[in-house]
């Protein structure tokens, strides 16, 4: 799976997770919750549908903190780093 293909599932996750998003507002920077309006229900979807659809990657409750859900690019790298560590 490549980087592109990642990138396209997380916002694909945000856009299914978070009422009336569209792509056009996703950016590598984008705040998850400031500029997207993510809470802790819809982290708990978007969650979810990471794990659904990224092959190979698990949420670890041991790894997984706050600050993970600043932006697209650092939930981009947890993802990243998990499926690092499986492989």
């Amino acid at each position: 799976m490549t980087d592109s293909n990642i990138l396209d599932i997380i916002k694909d996750g945000l856009i299914d997770s978070i009422p009336n998003l569209n792509k056009n507002q996703i950016h590598l920077d984008s705040h998850l919750k400031n500029d997207l309006g993510i809470d802790s229900l819809s982290s708990m979807f978007f969650l979810t549908y990471l794990e659904d659809n990224i092959t190979g990657f698990e949420v670890n409750a041991d790894t997984i903190e706050a600050k993970h859900f600043n932006t697209l690019q650092t939930i981009f790298d947890y993802v990243q780093s998990e499926i690092t560590q499986l492989t």
